[in-house]
């Protein structure tokens, strides 16, 4: 329960950051580089958030990303749309993990406009988290 707490904190605190940076001048090297790893790690955190919860509810055992949320999909726990946009922020943040030179102002503004996908998981996350305290 507190891990999940920790996790719903960390995405939220990186999301705010970035939706913040977006709207500055990205063309700053500072700006860029912070917006990007704001990105980042927003994503990396939604990556953990979904991996924890495909595991507690026992949906399978995903061998990438994007299959942890398809997962999710699958079982309802989030809509199609979400799906869509996370698919996309994954292929973002890989751009930054594994070509970074290669990612645009563009697509980072791009992507820290789509972090707004990550509200129905983290509310999704919120209700089970109560669910959880309420049984205690």
């Amino acid at each position: 329960m507190i891990r999940l707490a920790s996790i719903i904190s960390r995405i939220e605190r990186h999301k705010e950051k970035a939706e913040g940076l977006v709207e500055q001048d990205i063309s700053d090297y500072l700006i860029f580089n912070t917006l990007a790893m704001e990105c980042f790690q927003a994503v990396n955190s939604a990556i953990e958030l979904g991996e924890l919860i495909v595991s507690d509810k026992n949906l399978g055992f995903p061998s990438r990303y994007r299959e942890i949320f398809e997962l999710l999909y699958g079982a309802k726990l989030m809509s199609e749309t979400s799906l869509e946009g996370i698919k996309r922020l994954i292929f973002l943040r890989n751009l930054i993990a594994h070509e970074y030179y290669t990612i645009t102002e563009e697509e980072l503004r791009e992507m820290g406009s789509l972090l707004g996908c990550l509200d129905e998981l983290i509310e999704n996350a919120k209700k089970e988290l109560n669910r959880e305290e309420r049984r205690i």
